[in-house]
């Protein structure tokens, strides 16, 4: 639930086992220009005019593990070449 505290500031109550927590900071950082995001979003409304869709987590993933796999491959090709 979102909250304002006297300060205005916006804040959220996260449950847990031992009761409500804050989240003061419940935002993210555009990746580009790092202003203060919604959160989940990785790309402010300046930096992303037109709405386009954002890449998944899975994809970043997906992109950081074929590129350890195709460097490793590399680097045993470049063993067996030189060996």
């Amino acid at each position: 639930m979102m909250n304002r505290d006297p300060g205005g500031n916006t804040h959220v109550d996260v449950p847990t086992r031992r009761g409500p927590a804050l989240m003061r900071h419940s935002y993210d950082q555009c990746v580009r220009c790092g202003k203060a995001t919604a959160w989940g979003k990785s790309v402010c409304k300046d930096c992303n005019p037109a709405g386009l869709p954002e890449p998944s987590p899975s994809q970043y993933h997906a992109t950081v593990f074929i590129t350890v796999l195709v460097a490793l491959v590399a680097l045993v090709v470049l063993a067996m070449l030189l060996h």
